[in-house]
């Protein structure tokens, strides 16, 4: 048999490297690349046009790096698709190659129809100029290989005269030339522009270059840009790094065997010495009292601790192997946090409630409008789109609607917004294998591993609100306490101070004065500047008015929360009629079927061609839909929503009769263990009740899955009375808190905080159930701790007692 070799037409090739390519833009940035794998320590572009002639000209592209032998752009300039960078992914200065695909060259087609090379190889004198026309590429008829470029030696090439006869229209780009190593190098002019250049998309793509590479205090590579049509404009790039911040973190996953992410927090929001001089009781608060909190962690220059992945994905590790994490690879995510206005700032109360530090709100939102979002680099290059123009592609704007709240509000609802925050995430080629651009270079290929990777980089984010929302609700307490008992203090020396005024009046003797002296009228009372007390007590009211508005942005979110049992208590109330229908109907046609039908003809059927099975079948799924009824329908009962004296012995008896089905099919046992010796009551609504017990108990079901088996299920409520409260405690034998929960067992109380996580580590539980559970003992004055507990689930309530009978 014959063996025949494929051919690819020269318009096909063009056509496929052109496709990579969506703008110009990303073409310059591809040849700036191409510099950075040649060990440059300088890249420049000029464009070298009149600013009324937009496509005559040409635009430059410069470097000083290793330059190009003849063998090298025969061997692989030349070569479509070349391998080279893959297999030799180092450069001699050991920079990971940033190109790999063996086609950045067609970004010279997708700017000019001419491209001009001169290169000097290092360490030689004979350079080479290479040139191709790449209308050739259009010839109807022809292959590849039938289009030719040029390629000329250049005995005793002097580049740098070369360089600077190019930029010769340029006197800016020359005096920065002035001090430049330009021994050897690359130098490619590109003519015949397909684009028309105006200025502001030349000022675009200075805005792009700018962002090109990550923040760094000092870089071993330089770009520059230049326009003779704009001479005064553009030089050196100055790069994303930024001082004025008010959180620093750099979160470094290592890629160990124990996942370990190392973090570094800089905290530089907060005025050190006015927290010397007016809030060193903040320290005091129960939530400063570790040791992160304490002032020395403040002094610190920055705060280091680590954390496993399975810490920041909590239950992710006890659900699905960890195949996916370990393709992620390590990588370096730093990022600062900004406040761009002082809004915080507007109100008297605010400059007395957080000592913050001073900042310029014009010169932050002006660094944020170009530098704001959180960036991809691969081996030190930026990767299109993230972050670009306000790109939002951790979704941190859908959190932050979702949970609107303020840093000093209620603990675990803070969220920072997406233009709050500048961030850079470092991947390379060599250790983040999963990480493939799409075919247009323009983005990461979309799969699990990467939708895992952005929940773990949200996750990090969530580490810094958490530090930020803890500092701040206790500064946000203190002040409530402080102007509480200020403006207690200052009500009673008011009083104090009428009472005694009236004293003094009326002990006073009030002489007569002779007829035709009184005064005509009484002078007018001058307005006096509010007392010192009256200002406190202004205050104090202030502090009040917010504690209020707190509570109703809460009662807002749980409205909100309520709605889908609104909705299924409605159709539950639809479906009463149906309700004493579910279980007879399906019993009535079972006696309707056997006297019409022969048991023996489908005595030998199987169990699901048999009618009478899949009746059986459907009559268990009809009770289970009307026990759901039943408890829809009751939990909206009208005394259950009003406050009452509950007998908690017989609260409990009817849980344990509402629960005892569901409790059956699931194969749990519930027991309840009544220690009190008398009928004790308690104000309460029952609907408060319902939520604590039933959100425990739901979570048990849960417990009892992720163990595995379905062998002795329990659940024990044990009630008993202390002197002056009622401790209620509750326990299962499940699968347990999730070990990730070991260290702050405590975090499962915050708003939407849960380790229910699908595959790719997204929430899928609400993580609203114990964050209501403690909302509620809370409102009661009680306490809610979990109890150590080897096996399974134990937690401690108690109850102030109000009223024993």
């Amino acid at each position: 048999m014959a063996e025949i070799p494929f051919s690819v037409s020269a318009r096909t090739a063009r056509l496929i490297g052109q496709e990579n390519f969506a703008n110009a833009d990303g073409a310059i940035i591809e040849l700036v690349k191409n510099c950075y794998d040649a060990d440059a320590e300088n890249a420049l572009v000029l464009f070298d046009k009149a600013e009324s002639d937009l496509t005559s000209g040409a635009i430059y592209i410069i470097d000083n790096g290793v330059g190009m032998t003849d063998k090298t752009i025969k061997d692989f300039w030349m070569m479509i698709g070349t391998d080279n960078k893959e297999a030799e992914y180092e450069s001699e200065g050991g920079r990971v190659k940033t190109g790999a695909k063996g086609i950045g060259r067609f970004a010279l087609d997708r700017l000019g129809q001419v491209a001009e090379m001169y290169t000097l190889p290092k360490g030689n004198t004979e350079g080479f100029f290479w040139k191709v026309n790449w209308e050739d590429f259009k010839k109807s008829g022809i292959g590849i290989s039938d289009v030719k470029a040029t390629l000329d030696p250049l005995p005793n090439f002097d580049y740098k005269k070369n360089v600077l006869n190019a930029c010769k229209n340029s006197a800016k780009m020359i005096q920065y030339l002035e001090d430049k190593n330009l021994v050897n190098g690359t130098l490619i002019k590109i003519s015949g522009l397909r684009d028309n250049w105006l200025n502001e998309d030349i000022e675009r793509l200075f805005n792009n270059l700018e962002i090109l590479t990550p923040p760094k205090e000092q870089s071993d590579f330089k770009i520059a840009m230049f326009a003779t049509s704009m001479p005064e404009h553009f030089g050196e790039l100055a790069g994303a790094y930024y001082d004025d911040f008010d959180y620093k973190v750099i979160a470094e996953y290592l890629g160990d065997d124990q996942q370990t992410v190392e973090f570094s927090l800089r905290r530089n929001e907060l005025d050190l010495q006015r927290i010397e001089k007016d809030f060193m009781k903040v320290f005091e608060m129960p939530l400063m009292k570790n040791e992160s909190f304490s002032y020395d962690s403040f002094k610190k220059d920055e705060l280091k601790y680590c954390v496993s992945l399975s810490e920041l994905i909590k239950g992710y590790s006890e659900n699905y192997s960890n195949d996916l994490l370990n393709k992620i690879g390590k990588f370096k995510f730093t990022f600062y946090f900004l406040k761009n206005t002082r809004s915080d700032n507007k109100k008297e109360a605010d400059i007395d409630k957080y000592p913050y530090r001073n900042f310029n709100s014009a010169s932050r939102r002006s660094w944020l409008k170009k530098f704001g979002g959180v960036k991809i680099f691969r081996d030190e290059f930026r990767v299109r789109p993230y972050g670009e123009h306000g790109q939002d592609w951790l979704g941190l704007g859908d959190r932050q609607a979702s949970s609107p709240q303020g840093a000093g509000q209620r603990i675990g609802s803070y969220r920072i917004g997406p233009n709050q925050i500048s961030g850079t995430i470092n991947i390379s080629r060599l250790t983040n294998l999963s990480f493939q651009d799409k075919s247009g270079r323009e983005g990461i290929q979309e799969n699990d591993v990467f939708d895992v990777f952005k929940e773990i980089i949200r996750r990090i984010i969530r580490e810094f609100e958490k530090d930020r929302n803890i500092i701040m609700f206790s500064f946000s307490e203190l002040y409530k306490i402080q102007k509480k008992e200020e403006a207690e203090k200052a009500e009673a020396e008011e009083l104090a101070k009428q009472i005694l005024s009236q004293e003094q009046k009326d002990n006073a003797s009030q002489p007569v004065q002779p007829i035709g002296t009184q005064q005509e009228s009484t002078p007018k009372e001058t307005p006096s500047s509010p007392t010192k007390s009256e200002i406190v007590l202004a205050k104090g009211f202030q502090a009040k008015e917010e504690e209020i508005q707190q509570k109703e942005e809460e009662i807002r979110l749980l409205r909100s929360l309520s709605g889908t049992g609104l909705i299924v208590a409605s159709v539950a109330h639809e479906l009463r009629s149906l309700r004493s229908l579910l279980v007879n109907r399906t019993d009535d046609l079972k006696d309707i079927l056997e006297r019409i039908l022969d048991k023996k003809v489908v005595k030998n059927l199987r169990d699901f061609e048999n009618p009478f099975q899949m009746l059986n079948h459907m009559r268990e799924q009809d009770v289970q839909i009307k026990h759901w009824l039943d408890y829809s329908l009751s939990a909206l009962q009208r005394d259950k929503r009003t406050r009452t004296n509950l007998d908690l012995s017989s609260y409990f008896e009817t849980y344990k009769a509402n629960w005892e089905t569901v409790c059956s099919r699931r194969q749990v046992r519930l027991t309840i263990q009544n220690n009190l010796k008398e009928s004790v009551m308690i104000r309460a609504f029952a609907v408060d009740l319902d939520t604590i017990f039933n959100n425990l108990l739901i979570n048990s079901f849960d417990s009892f899955k992720r163990r595995k088996d379905n062998s002795n299920r329990e659940v024990n409520i044990s009630i008993e009375k202390k002197e002056l409260s009622i401790s209620i405690i509750f326990g299962d034998n499940g699968a347990g808190l999730s070990k990730d929960y070991s260290k702050k067992p405590e975090e499962i109380f915050e708003p939407f905080e849960s380790s229910k996580v699908d595959r790719k580590g997204n929430k899928i539980g609400t993580g609203m159930g114990m964050y209501l559970v403690k909302s509620i003992v809370d409102d009661y004055k009680g306490t809610i701790s979990i109890l150590p507990e080897e096996k399974g689930f134990l937690l401690q309530i108690l109850l102030p007692l109000r009223k024993a009978v």
